[in-house]
């Protein structure tokens, strides 16, 4: 690797401590309830265990959980419960199975012993015990919350047991975390972001998770906050295999074409964003990375647009910005995106076109398209795995598709005809799932069993219907309670029918798919009506007066 840069003191590559680890045991105090009452403690009787709800009692230097109550196990604290306790030592034993959100926020410990049992750690339960030192954590531990150990700046180092399976974001963030030890290698503190804000990332230039220099696992890349012209030479990289975690690439500039196999856990790379206090804006600092001699590379890399990434190949050099290419079709007069990788990461395209192809075969995250304008959109040879688009693109009107090796095209009405709701509860269609099928049931990108539960009904709400209520959902989380009542009504008209009908029984129908029966018995039941509605609106809208037509003279001749 490159020579330190002069920001940081220490050595430039930080590898954690290989320890053995050991069960703790702490006191198992048993009282009955008259006793737990005289020491403080409110509690609830389950039916095989005891939950402590509330403690009033007196300030202990060693704090001892009860164990038991009346013979019953205590198997839960609630949140808060000792909130800004003054003690010196806390003891949990191996019947808590759950800790409350904040259950020791703020409190004076100096030392928390856990004895194996608990597996979960969630929100904000160590939270800003500023005079924390020591933490035993138990050996059954599978789970560590967001911000659990936030702002503990007198916890310098913690082990972590090989069955911690996932640690969130902020858990340690602002602490004073200078090393940790490893049991084994620990896949779920593969989170760069969980460290964040600590002397640990702050001082080390490259954080790996794991002591293997031939293996690297890195949690953290730290270069200065610059783009990377101005950074000198990148940091180089010379392994067997190395494994960039989840948020350990911000801004930084490194070299690894003599790395034999690179691997990049999802959301690896953050955008670094610098605020301009003038314009009340945010900008990319531009980075740099070099990849190795591999066709492997080539293949399965994606990178954010402000990463310029070099690749080497034998046969020539290839540089590219971004996940995808952006190309123009003169002949169908639309824009024309290829995935470099075989990936295409969330919101990564967002071209300012009416008509979208995506060319070539990649695995779509989910809203990789995302953009307003958007009315037409054509997978070459493209399977989507999830929501593709994003419901935000309210402009869609037709989307084709690849399935079983035959395009189709499916039509959706204009959100200006049918609202925002009706418009999203259509594109909900497109979200891959399971449907019944003959005797069985067969995957779809397409299911148009949520078109069929809303089509029949005048007036639905989202305790009735499904894709009502994912709706509703979807918005309550995104906006807030205050914003979105969780129950969302919708009536579906005569005209928002007549729309629907025409789009369905124009588009190409899937094999497995539901009859159409319903919706040509309603256009011809109201044959007059839909007429005069698409004449209306024909002015702009020319195609449905003439797919309706089309539709009637088929059924009549039919007959």
């Amino acid at each position: 690797m490159s020579q330190n840069p002069a920001k940081f003191q220490k050595p430039q590559i930080y590898f954690p401590k290989l320890f053995t680890a050991v069960s703790s045991t702490v006191p198992h105090i048993e009282m009955t309830a008259k006793e737990a009452v005289a020491a403080g403690y409110s509690f609830r009787k389950k039916r095989h265990s005891v939950k402590i709800t509330q403690y009033r009692g007196k300030a202990q230097m060693q704090l001892n959980i009860p164990y038991t109550i009346d013979g019953m196990p205590v198997d839960e604290v609630c949140a808060h419960t000792f909130k800004e306790m003054p003690c010196n030592t806390i003891n949990i034993h191996g019947n808590i199975r759950k800790l409350g959100k904040g259950v020791f926020y703020d409190c004076t410990a100096k030392t928390v012993i856990f004895e194996d049992g608990l597996t979960a750690l969630h929100e904000y339960i160590f939270s800003d015990c500023e005079s924390l030192e020591q933490v035993h954590l138990p050996l059954t531990l599978k789970y560590i919350g967001k911000r659990c150990f936030m702002r503990c700046k007198n916890l310098k180092y913690i082990e972590f047991p090989k069955s911690i399976c996932v640690m969130e974001d902020l858990a340690f963030c602002a602490c004073g975390l200078e090393g940790f030890g490893v049991e084994a290698r620990t896949p779920g503190i593969y989170n760069g972001e969980a460290f964040s804000v600590t002397p640990l990332l702050e001082e080390n230039q490259v954080v790996c998770a794991y002591p293997d220099s031939s293996n690297l696992t890195v949690l953290h890349v730290g270069a200065p906050f610059r783009p990377y012209s101005e950074c000198g030479a990148p940091i180089k990289f010379k392994a067997d295999s190395i494994t960039f975690c989840r948020w350990s690439l911000r801004c930084f500039s490194i070299d690894l074409s003599e790395c034999k196999k690179v691997r990049f856990c999802r959301n690896a790379i953050r955008d670094e964003r610098e605020r301009d206090r003038e314009t009340v804006a945010y900008v990319v600092n531009p980075s740099l990375m070099i990849l190795p001699e591999s066709e492997e590379n080539k293949q399965h890399y994606a990178f954010p647009k402000h990463v310029t990434v070099v690749n080497y190949f034998s046969e020539n050099g290839r540089l590219y910005k971004g996940p995808v290419e952006i190309d123009y079709d003169d002949d169908n007069d639309s824009c024309v995106v290829t995935p470099v990788a075989d990936y295409l990461p969330a919101r990564s395209v967002g071209e300012k076109w009416d008509k979208i192809r995506i060319a070539g075969h990649a695995k779509a995250d989910r809203y990789a398209v995302n953009f307003y304008q958007l009315q037409e959109i054509t997978f070459d040879d493209f399977r989507p795995e999830d929501t593709v688009f994003s419901l935000f693109c309210v402009d869609l009107r037709k989307v084709t598709f690849r399935y079983k090796g035959q395009m189709y095209t499916k039509y959706i009405p204009p959100q200006e005809l049918v609202s925002y709701t009706v418009h999203t509860i259509l594109t909900f269609a497109f979200a891959p799932c399971t449907v019944p099928c003959e005797n069985g049931f067969r995957h779809t990108v397409y299911n148009r069993q949520i078109i069929d539960s809303i089509f029949p009904h005048r007036r639905i709400n989202s305790d009735n219907n499904q894709a009502l209520a994912m709706l509703s959902g979807r918005e309550h989380k995104r906006m807030g309670e205050s914003h979105w009542k969780q129950k969302l009504y919708l009536t579906m008209t005569h005209k928002i029918k007549a729309l629907i009908a025409v789009d369905v029984l124009r588009s190409d129908r899937l094999i497995h798919e539901p009859p159409v029966d319903m919706y040509l018995d309603f256009l011809k039941k109201h044959c007059r009506f839909c007429r005069r509605y698409f004449q209306t609106i024909s002015g702009k809208y020319p195609e449905y007066l003439q797919a309706f037509e089309q539709i009637i003279s088929d059924c009549d001749s039919n007959n």
